[in-house]
Order: structure tokens, then sequence, then C-alpha cells
């Protein structure tokens, strides 16, 4: 999906473009699913801000299989399914069949989870472990106020449950028992880690 100019949802085209090929660094992804988060919905808006130039193709979370590798790619092989966010600044989205990306960002894709439920994970998940685990540095004992428990706060109560935190949380009435659930869960989760080794 291309889209030609900034503005409302009606900017994007179904359009035929260059398949990538990957560099020596590089896996092609053949995308099996991606998802939408709000500053996807910012850079079609008015995205220059983001060094986005139009036409461009935009999103910025991939699930997808590995379809050929660059010469000097040595984690990654063909046929192997695999997650990422896409550089967002200037570079090619997810809105698209074939995505190139340096292996250096690109993780396997767990089996546990399906293509869709990969692809929600990589833009809110990675800004939620770096707001708690990289930027606030939140261990055992430490309390996290998380405001706003919808798509990366979500992740956010979770990862600080599992690192042992108190957890305060707001969310709106419709979210209360969902993140009270993801805390419980968390826990459970990490009792149970502690209790196998």
């Amino acid at each position: 999906m291309v889209i030609d100019d900034f503005g409302d949802t009606d900017v994007f085209e179904h359009r035929e473009i260059e398949k990538p090929s990957p560099g020596p660094t590089e896996v092609l992804v053949r995308v099996r699913a991606s998802s939408v988060n709000p500053v996807d919905c910012k850079i079609r808006q008015a995205g220059s801000w983001a060094g986005i130039s139009p036409p461009a193709v935009i999103g910025y979370d991939i699930s997808g299989v590995v379809e050929a590798v660059g010469e000097t790619v040595t984690d990654f092989d063909v046929g192997d399914e695999v997650f990422y966010t896409p550089e967002i600044f200037g570079e090619q989205g997810s809105y698209t069949e074939y995505h190139a990306a340096d292996e250096s960002i690109v993780a396997r894709k767990p089996e546990s989870l399906s293509h869709a439920e990969a692809a929600a994970l990589p833009l809110a998940g990675a800004t939620a472990w770096e707001a708690v685990v990289t930027r606030g540095d939140v261990t055992a004992g430490k309390t996290v106020l998380i405001h706003g428990a919808g798509g990366v706060g979500s992740h956010a109560v979770q990862i600080a449950a599992t690192a042992g935190a108190q957890v305060i949380a707001t969310a709106s009435p419709k979210t209360v028992e969902q993140t009270e659930n993801l805390v419980r869960l968390a826990l459970l989760t990490t009792r149970q880690k502690i209790s196998s080794t």
C-alpha cells in the first residue's frame, strides 16, 4: 500500500512496486502480517518529520518468512519465521508483500504465536521494554506507575511485573480487569520459572 501524499486513509493506493533485493547483511522477508500503530497514523497524516517523502510505503510491524538472505547473513536461513520493527525514519515500511531488513533488527518468531499475533508485538513491545528496562532500570522491589495500560502499557505492566516490581497502572473502565489479569499472569509465569530452576 503506497501513499502518494499525506492525509487521511484515502491516500493509500494498492500498487505494484519493485521487489527489494537483500543487501549483504539483510534478509528478504515475505510479509505475512503487519499491524497499525499510532505512529503509522501520524506518519500517514504528516510524516515529513520522520524523513518520509511520498510516494512511500509505511507501517512498522512485520511478521513473515525469510525468502532470501544476503551473502554475509549468519543468523537466518530461507524459510525461517521472523518478526521485527522496520526502521521508521526514512525507510520502507511493512505495508508491502516483501521487505528487506538488516539481520541485526530481526528476531525469530516464537512458534507459539501466529503471524498476526507476532505482528502486534514488535513496536509496542520494544517501546515498553525501552521505557521500563532500558530507561527506567526497573528491578525487583521498585514501584512502577504506568499511565494507560493500552497498547504499549499492556506490555509495560507485564514487563514490570516480571521484573519483580510493584505495578500501579491506570486503565479505562473497560480494561481494568484485563490489566489486572496481565499482571497476575506475568507474576504467575515468573513464579513458575523460579520454581523450575
